[in-house]
């Protein structure tokens, strides 16, 4: 949290950029919903790791958050995942962001599969005791990812919607997302989906 209250010195605001790949009358009536449950799960750990700092980094950075949303149905309809990391870096390279923070570093994508895992979710399920079940997650996709043949990180995971501050927090201090990759572990309920 420290580190993104001084990056906020230099940014006026932080959050996810997240790419939109499905487009259809079920989705559009979903989507909307679906990112404010993302925004609110990342809310939810960005106030309880806040709650334990001496600062009152919450009530400061918090209302910085703004998600970037890319919407474009005859660009991103069906967009593959190296697709849509062209775009991205792209978009990050125009504004001559590459690697300078963690929003220029990795974007989420909503496509098909990820919107079925998020479709009736709503705000009010994040005080439940069974708040990971159903498991809702999104893809997170990194810019620039240094990967090899050798590599089993394929440049993106899948993120439980409740690790994405994590996520974010781990991926500030410039390390690749194989490191956050290579703690999906193997023998929990949901072995191909970072927890966190």
């Amino acid at each position: 949290m420290e580190e993104l209250h001084g990056r906020l010195s230099i940014y006026p605001d932080w959050g996810y950029v997240i790419y939109r790949t499905t487009y259809s009358a079920e989705s559009d009536a979903f989507f909307p919903d679906s990112i404010r449950f993302i925004e609110a799960c990342i809310k939810e750990q960005f106030v309880d790791v806040g709650a334990d700092r001496p600062q009152n980094y919450v009530s400061e950075d918090w209302p910085k958050y703004r998600s970037t949303i890319m919407e474009d149905p005859a660009q991103f309809q069906g967009a593959s995942l190296d697709k849509i990391r062209t775009h991205f870096e792209t978009w990050v390279d125009a504004q001559g962001k590459r690697d300078k923070w963690t929003k220029f570093r990795m974007c989420i994508v909503i496509d098909e599969e990820s919107l079925q895992t998020l479709k009736g979710a709503t705000v009010a399920e994040i005080e439940t005791e069974n708040f990971h079940e159903p498991l809702r997650y999104v893809k997170v996709l990194e810019a620039f990812p240094d990967i090899d043949q050798y590599d089993t990180f394929p440049g993106w995971m899948k993120c439980w919607t409740y690790a994405l501050w994590t996520l974010w927090a781990n991926m500030q201090d410039g390390d690749d997302m194989k490191i956050q990759h290579a703690f999906i572990e193997e023998d929990n309920p949901w072995p191909d989906v970072y927890m966190g």
